[in-house]
């Protein structure tokens, strides 16, 4: 054989060292490529789950005012961009009024909270502490803030450090919105070479992993970030019209909180006890009757949103959202649903293939 002669081992010897050399030249090239990615990684990340999520409508654009792709994505950006600034913009206008409202307040020495009701005793645990907590707020609030300087600078400094990592994140997406526009303006080439990639690596499958991917982004997308948009939108109408303080801010905590799976009634439930108690009781009970159907929104429409369309179960799509977001954050919201929705049809083919053998068997 050819392996035993001299001029053979030293072409296997060449081969392996050539083969050696490419494979270290390829992991350099990558390596310094994440290296060069790595601050931009979430940015890039997050414009390809807005381009493959907006993707229809993009489609849309174009098919139904018969636009060019870069014009169709341009438009498509802005209005995304309009959707992201107008929410932070009130968000911060209401806060800014309402502490400027208290503030006034506090400084003409009125009072900023009415006096506890006396139910709040019989609370178990807390209740009698609580009580007088309140009533010493109610009756004079500058001295309980002279009191508690330290615990109010250090809770301040929390909400400072929260805002400018809020403000960072609102630029971040700002600017994932406008590469995903990129994205959207070239989406065909780029589309065609994603699912060649695929095929490359995965053979025929390849190609079906890809949409399962564009499938899941888009349904967790709807069912997930659509359905919390509205129910924090229509939470929010609801306290502005009812005059609830902060109601800016409580609005945003309901839209992170749905969006985390947590759910919003962890807070509106304690604003439904707190307007019954400050609010006259007609005004109470419509703010109830219209907040509490609201709570229960998304229990009903997010099963059928996130299921449309994908032969995977809708139990296996909402484990990828719960840990996803545990493990990723809200990238992992979306990255998560795709892992598990690829891994299950791995699975399912792999238990397939095995039968198919014991059949021909």
């Amino acid at each position: 054989m050819m392996i035993d002669t001299e001029k053979g081992r030293a072409e296997i010897s060449r081969f392996a060292i050539d083969l050696v050399v490419r494979i270290a030249l390829i992991a350099c090239v990558v390596y310094v490529s994440i290296l060069l990615l790595r601050p931009v990684a979430a940015l890039i990340l997050w414009a390809i789950i807005l381009s493959v999520a907006a993707y229809p409508l993009f489609a849309m654009l174009r098919r139904r005012l018969r636009l060019r792709a870069g014009v169709a994505a341009s438009l498509l950006s802005v209005f995304l961009l309009v959707l992201l600034v107008t929410p932070v913009v009130l968000l911060a206008s209401s806060a800014i009024e309402t502490l400027e409202s208290y503030a006034g307040l506090l400084s003409r020495g009125e009072h900023l909270l009415p006096a506890p009701p006396e139910n709040v005793r019989d609370w178990p645990v807390v209740g009698q502490r609580l009580h007088e907590l309140w009533l010493s707020a109610a009756n004079d609030m500058r001295a309980l803030v002279k009191a508690h300087v330290g615990q109010l600078a250090s809770v301040g400094r929390w909400v400072g450090g929260l805002a400018a990592g809020l403000a960072l994140e609102v630029l971040q997406f700002a600017g994932a919105i406008i590469v995903a526009g990129v994205l959207l303006a070239y989406s065909e080439n780029l589309t065609d070479t994603v699912r060649g990639l695929a095929v490359r690596i995965a053979d025929a499958r390849g190609r079906h992993f890809v949409e399962i991917a564009g499938s899941t982004i888009r349904n967790v997308s709807q069912g997930v970030i659509g359905i919390a948009l509205l129910q924090s939108a229509l939470l929010g109408v609801g306290m502005l019209v009812a005059d609830i303080p902060f109601a800016g801010a409580i609005t945003f905590v309901c839209l992170v909180l749905a969006i985390v799976q947590v759910g919003p009634n962890i807070i509106m439930i304690p604003v439904i006890i707190w307007a019954w108690t400050a609010m006259p009781a007609l005004n109470a009970g419509i703010f109830t009757v219209y907040t509490a159907p609201l709570l229960l929104i998304d229990n009903v429409l997010r099963p059928i949103l996130m299921a449309r369309g994908l032969q995977t179960p809708m139990a296996v799509i909402l484990a990828g959202v719960i840990c996803g977001t545990l493990a990723g954050g809200l990238i992992g919201l979306f990255v998560g649903p795709v892992v598990l929705a690829v891994f299950y049809d791995l699975v399912v083919a792999w238990i397939g293939a095995g039968q198919k053998a014991d059949i021909e068997r």
